[in-house]
């Protein structure tokens, strides 16, 4: 009886077995399983052993459709880069501004200086630089001054030489229709020879002076004093410093309508008529204190020793005498 029971028991325990299987295996085929890249295998359920009539049929578990992979999403056809419309503008002219030309203002450029020239006839001999300053007359009617030097390739025309108190030359240049002139007098007084006269004519040039009021005579005169050109007899005058020298427009005339500027002269007159060069020089900067001078310093200076030797002489005399006495 135990044993029926015991058959009965299994039997239940193996229907109950197969129902649960059963339905385990419906609700495995009603789920949804993740999807994979790879499936997976189907998992086998093992036959449940039926020792009675019914056998216990095993469904297999059908396996899972993979899920097919993703078809990757079609590239976007790259968007063509627009390509942006270039619209030339004609370039504007190109207008080169010209730098601005500095104007600067050049200080008047000084009168070039005049050029020595040499001249000789035969009682007077001249070298001298010499440039002459002057006012004219414009067209305007105005007064303007202007200079003008004594060209050195003027020639002697006259030497006015035969007498023994005043001898003088005279030097001409330019054209022949209109001459110009300058005249130098030294005269000798007291055995010391000097500058008595410096005259000029000239006709102003209208082509150095183009502003000039045509057929314009300019004349000058310096009237000299005793300093000018100072020399003792026998001797020649040299200075080579400017010198100048005023200059009126009549003889006995005060006002000062120019000036004639010389240097580098050296002049002799009252020649012998066998000179052949200058005599012994005279410079202008050379020292006009006489001989005597020095002479009657030095005998003052010789006295008064004397006197000092007498003094002391006669003093040492006396204090002598009394020595004597007091003895």
């Amino acid at each position: 009886m135990s044993g029926h029971k015991f058959i009965i028991c299994t039997t239940l325990l193996l229907l109950s077995t197969s129902v649960f299987s059963q339905s385990l295996t419906l609700s495995l085929e009603n789920a949804k399983f993740p999807t994979r890249e790879e499936p997976e295998k189907p998992r086998t359920t093992a036959a449940s052993t039926t020792t009675n009539t019914t056998p216990t049929t095993t469904t297999p578990t059908t396996p899972t459709t993979p899920t097919p992979p993703t078809t990757p999403t079609t590239p976007t056809t790259p968007t063509t880069p627009t390509t942006p419309t270039t619209t030339t503008t004609p370039a504007a002219p190109t207008t080169t501004t010209p730098a601005p030309v500095s104007t600067t203002t050049h200080k008047p450029q000084p009168y070039p200086a005049p050029s020595m020239g040499t001249w000789n006839c035969s009682c007077i001999m001249l070298n001298m630089a010499a440039q002459l300053s002057f006012t004219y007359e414009t067209k305007n009617g105005n007064k303007t001054l202007g200079f003008y030097n004594i060209p050195k390739n003027a020639t002697v025309d006259h030497c006015y030489c035969d007498s023994q108190i005043s001898q003088s030359m005279q030097l001409i240049w330019g054209p022949p229709k209109s001459p110009q002139f300058m005249v130098l007098q030294m005269d000798n007084k007291n055995h010391s020879i000097a500058l008595a006269l410096i005259k000029v004519d000239i006709i102003v040039p209208t082509e150095d002076f183009p502003d000039a009021k045509e057929n314009q005579t300019v004349q000058l005169m310096h009237m000299g004093v005793n300093t000018d050109f100072k020399t003792p007899e026998k001797m020649s005058y040299h200075c080579t410093r400017d010198q100048k020298l005023n200059m009126t427009e009549t003889f006995d005339g005060t006002d000062t309508i120019g000036y004639i500027s010389v240097s580098h002269v050296q002049v002799e007159a009252f020649r012998s008529a066998n000179s052949t060069g200058f005599s012994t020089v005279h410079d202008c900067d050379s020292s006009e204190t006489s001989d005597v001078v020095p002479i009657a310093v030095g005998i003052a200076l010789a006295a008064l020793i004397v006197v000092v030797l007498i003094s002391y002489l006669c003093a040492r005399r006396r204090s002598t005498s009394r020595g004597y006495m007091s003895f």
